[in-house]
């Protein structure tokens, strides 16, 4: 059975305008505080973070319509993972920005999901900024 953590933030700001500061899958570690750099070839997201360990990730969805990416982390302590990063818009001024992971063993869920919470928080902190 796979463990899952879903976080969600609900932001005072049209969708369209959060999903341009977080939908570049390449620019992650601009918003993402605990990555230090973040570059993309092909479907390979190459991350290395701030206490720099670097690893990769497969896109699975980039799509700009539906205001998701998707991907998996190549880990060698997870058999299987799934970020999802959602947008969606609530009204023409507001938004809810879902960070869902899914993984195996389960106790991985809770260990990727303790950063995304810590970026959705950052997300917060950058638009009340504004």
């Amino acid at each position: 059975m796979l463990g899952s953590v879903r976080h969600s933030e609900t932001l005072a700001r049209p969708a369209r305008e959060v999903w341009e500061y977080i939908g570049d899958p390449a620019a992650i570690a601009e918003w993402f505080p605990d990555f230090e750099s973040s570059s993309v070839e092909g479907s390979t997201r190459t991350i290395t973070t701030t206490s720099g360990l670097t690893f990769t990730e497969e896109l699975l969805i980039v799509d700009s319509i539906l205001r998701r990416i998707q991907y998996t982390v190549n880990l060698p302590l997870a058999s299987f993972h799934r970020g999802t990063l959602d947008v969606i818009e609530v009204d023409v001024d507001s938004c809810v920005v879902s960070y869902a992971t899914e993984a195996d063993p389960r106790m991985m869920a809770l260990v990727i999901g303790a950063p995304t919470y810590r970026a959705l928080k950052a997300l917060v902190a950058h638009f009340e900024e504004e």
